[in-house]
């Protein structure tokens, strides 16, 4: 991420707790790192663009499997060598879902689709110089055997709902076992930690994942935070053995 766009982050969220005269003073702040971001933020508004871009540049490549596997290397270091996250949800499993997804969520971070720090470092050039490499690790990803951690699930205080929620509203893109679909980039939701489906739902609801389709933001913003945490909880205790038998793996 560029100095100048993480200034007008850090200072939208700053604005939004500050009284009228502070506020004032603080929208002006904006403006002035916005003027002083220039080519940086005109660089991030044609993201989109430029994310679309490499992506369908990466996908037209074969992977090289050695080439994943040294790559992964640096993955591990928070996903683990097994790709499987941490049951608290700060590091999500990535083991076993669909390279086409892992593809699109890196070139995402690559371009300021998508926003956390650490991902937005080790997804730049200078970790992945090229869209081969790029290619490479997601396919070795998406090698890796994926099994359910039932440590990680939720409560169950809203599983029953959460579930009939999950049928009504995500089923006809996700899949009845949350499986995913590789062609249309649909992730492999079944048997994620529960606190990362939690947070990850949450931000996509407030608006907080740019490169996410614009009506899946409009769906989840209709739920309830009950009805959050129960469609996260549900997918949280679907088993990924099972939801390998879908479509696309």
């Amino acid at each position: 991420m560029s100095y100048a766009m993480f200034v007008v982050r850090t200072a939208r969220v700053r604005v939004r707790g500050m009284g009228m005269a502070a506020r004032r003073a603080g929208i002006a702040a904006l403006v002035v790192a916005c003027a002083l971001g220039g080519a940086s933020t005109s660089m991030a508004a044609d993201g989109p663009a430029a994310a679309r871009k490499e992506f369908l540049e990466a996908a037209k490549l074969t992977p090289n499997e050695g080439n994943g596997a040294k790559l992964f290397e640096t993955c591990a270091a928070c996903h683990g060598p097994a790709g499987r996250g941490t049951a608290d949800g700060s590091i999500p499993a990535i083991a076993g879902q669909h390279g086409s997804v892992l593809l699109k969520q890196l070139v995402d971070f690559r371009h300021e689709q998508r926003w956390n720090e650490r991902m937005e470092h080790f997804t730049d050039l200078h970790h992945l110089p090229t869209a081969q490499d790029l290619t490479d690790v997601a396919a070795y990803a998406a090698r890796l055997p994926r099994f359910p951690s039932m440590v990680a699930i939720g409560d169950g205080a809203f599983l029953r709902e959460g579930a009939s929620v999950y049928f009504r509203k995500c089923e006809a893109c996700h899949g009845p076992l949350g499986q995913g679909d590789v062609l249309r980039l649909r992730p492999r939701l079944a048997g994620q930690h529960y606190e990362y489906l939690l947070s990850q739902l949450a931000q996509t609801a407030q608006g907080y994942r740019p490169g996410m389709d614009p009506a899946h933001v409009a769906r989840l913003r209709d739920l309830t935070p009950e009805q959050i945490r129960g469609v996260a909880d549900y997918l949280s205790r679907v088993s990924p053995d099972l939801s390998a038998q879908g479509r696309g793996r």
